[in-house]
């Protein structure tokens, strides 16, 4: 079976730019290039050892304000009708550091929460390594047959250590040069150029 799983933040919809603006109003002095090293790894776990030595702090608030600030961002039409037009060949899941519960009520107000079977968020667990491996086992998928699209390297080498390959796209968090360091099967600037490359990674 044939499988496409999605990252939520930096993919469906630009909150790489809420995030970081929210913790810029705790840690003033944080520096982007220093937020987006927080995803050259697993982000929870790279979150949690910046706060054990002092370099960042996280309010407790933080899910509260995300969950305010990202009612008002929308999916853009175009990656849209691209989630649309998949869902109705492939399964779909999401695969997030987000909490599912967040992801949610977004998914809904864009119309596209029909279009995901599962929403696998940091509510199921901090690792997407973990994840990834559950959906395999549960689904009775062979990770050649899986594809993580993502933004960022540290998911891309989360998915590789369960042998599913990944689609780095270029609008999220980690630039094209960043991804590129990882070697995904495919980086993508574009929706359009997304579904050609999924596509053509499941001849």
């Amino acid at each position: 079976m044939k499988t496409i799983l999605f990252d939520f933040d930096g993919v469906l919809v630009h909150t790489h730019v809420v995030c970081y603006e929210i913790h810029k109003e705790l840690n003033p002095n944080i520096k982007y290039d220093f937020f987006q090293s927080l995803s050259f790894g697993n982000f929870q776990e790279l979150i949690e050892k910046a706060k054990t030595e002092n370099k960042i702090i996280v309010g407790n608030d933080f899910g509260k304000l995300y969950k305010g600030r990202l009612s008002s961002l929308e999916t853009p039409e175009e990656l849209k009708k691209v989630v649309v037009k998949l869902s109705a060949k492939y399964p779909l899941f999401i695969v997030s550091s987000a909490d599912s519960n967040w992801i949610s009520p977004f998914l809904e107000k864009e119309s596209i929460a029909d279009k995901f079977k599962k929403i696998l968020g940091s509510d199921v667990h901090f690792s997407k390594t973990e994840k990834i491996k559950n959906l395999l086992i549960e689904y009775k998928l062979s990770p050649q047959d899986v594809v993580f699209v993502t933004d960022t390297t540290g998911d891309i080498m989360e998915a590789r250590e369960c042998e599913v390959k990944s689609i780095g796209v270029t609008w999220g968090l980690h630039e094209r040069e960043i991804l590129a360091k990882e070697r995904p099967f495919a980086l993508v600037d574009t929706p359009e150029e997304l579904e050609r490359k999924i596509e053509e990674f499941f001849k």
